[in-house]
């Protein structure tokens, strides 16, 4: 679910998400019925290379040059009709200016102006509602009514509908971090590097407490790994410190508790970690 990571520099006196520096991305439009909600998947892009090569060059033609939300230039909107079949009924630019109809620009699954998305297989997530988990990279947010519909050579064969929510329980993450590191220091006592950080992929639960911990290790000054091992007594004191004063925002998201990921400065120049003021 958390791509790439930001690393840790000489222990920071704030604390960074462990997620992508990216940019979120425009999705595309899908037609149900008589709404239209956002489609988090890119369809066209397993169409034949032929297709893709057509709608590049009349992008270049129309100089459509997109923005830093929209790389690919351009917006396919798509049509999923009563009997579960996946149409293609355009593609606009991102001002809204037609570049393509369906059937124009995949003429060998055409019906009218529109194109079956029969060259596609595969998962497609859609939805509608207020904004419920965003991450800037891709397409890396959740809306608070979504659904998840398999798809076999354009015809949905399984659909899954989820409810989403956010639970605002959580502290500040400074204020988040200088209470592990005082946990810490309380809980454990022997010799520690002296610039010591937790690095801790988990989830929170509504109340904000953590639920699960999926990894966890302590890190040196240069983000080398310490202690990996669950067994050590370190990681163990760290992570008791974690659970027991830490509070999160928590999401719901697709029946389960998002996974999150951040680092927590421990200790600097082997003292209690303190954010820096000024």
């Amino acid at each position: 679910m958390i791509r790439a990571a930001l690393l840790l520099s000489a222990v920071v006196c704030f604390l960074q998400p462990f997620r992508a520096s990216a940019t979120g991305q425009a999705a595309e439009r899908l037609v149900v019925g008589c709404d239209t909600m956002q489609l988090f998947a890119l369809p066209l892009a397993t169409a034949d290379s032929a297709v893709l090569a057509r709608l590049e060059k009349r992008l270049d033609e129309l100089d459509a040059s997109g923005s830093t939300a929209c790389w690919r230039r351009c917006i396919g909107v798509w049509r999923l009709d009563d009997e579960g079949i996946l149409w293609l009924e355009c593609v606009n630019t991102e001002d809204g200016d037609v570049v393509f109809s369906g059937a124009e620009l995949v003429p060998e699954f055409a019906a009218g102006s529109r194109a079956r998305a029969g060259w596609f297989s595969g998962e497609i997530r859609y939805g509608t509602g207020n904004l419920v988990y965003y991450q800037h990279d891709g397409f890396m947010r959740n809306l608070e009514r979504e659904w998840v519909a398999a798809v076999s050579e354009g015809r949905v064969s399984e659909t899954k509908a989820y409810r989403n929510r956010l639970y605002e329980r959580g502290a500040d993450a400074t204020d988040n971090a200088q209470r592990v590191a005082a946990a810490f220091d309380s809980l454990h006592v022997g010799k520690s590097p002296d610039l010591l950080s937790l690095y801790v992929v988990f989830a929170a639960d509504s109340t904000g407490r953590v639920v699960r911990i999926d990894r966890a290790r302590l890190l040196s000054e240069k983000g080398s790994p310490v202690v990996s091992d669950p067994a050590d007594p370190l990681l163990q004191a760290a992570l008791r410190a974690f659970r027991s004063v830490s509070r999160w925002d928590a999401w719901w998201v697709g029946e389960t508790w998002k996974e999150q990921a951040y680092f927590i400065p421990l200790r600097r120049a082997g003292r209690v970690w303190k954010p820096r003021r000024g």
